[in-house]
């Protein structure tokens, strides 16, 4: 991967661009945590299979001591930034959890305008999706 290009993963209007560290919905960004972040990330490289808590633990807080909770906790914050698409995030009981969806990578040439967020830029697209990512936010509040 040249430098100039970024990660983005999508699936139905979700995207996870893990160069800029960010969840969007319809191009507009979702508040979530950096370690929430993280376990997304996981969770997109998984490619759908079962991720365990340990695989979390190990991968998002290594050589730490965490405690389940902790993960929990994670894992709530999470399911609150998807909203009403929430039942994407799956526990299977007993075992880990699982991102639903058809989960596509895009590699995307890094934006020129810097310091300013994609859907404050000019020519950013309006489409269905961002007001339906407007509902969303206005669901949890």
């Amino acid at each position: 991967m040249r430098q100039s290009e970024q990660i983005v993963f999508e699936s139905g209007g979700w995207e996870v661009d893990l160069t800029r560290r960010e969840l969007r919905v319809g191009g507009l960004a979702v508040p979530i945590g950096d370690r929430a972040f993280e376990i997304v990330a996981v969770f997109v490289q998984s490619a759908g299979e079962l991720v365990t808590k340990d695989d979390i633990m190990g991968r998002v807080w290594p050589g730490a001591i965490v405690e389940d909770n902790t993960v929990q906790v994670h894992i709530s914050s999470i399911r609150k930034a998807l909203g009403a698409d929430r039942g994407m995030l799956r526990t299977v009981s007993g075992r880990g959890y699982r991102l639903l969806g058809d989960w596509s990578i895009r590699l995307e040439s890094a934006p020129t305008t810097l310091g300013v967020p994609e859907r404050a830029r000019p020519g950013s697209r309006p489409d269905e999706r961002a007001v339906v990512a407007r509902r969303i936010a206005g669901a949890g509040r």
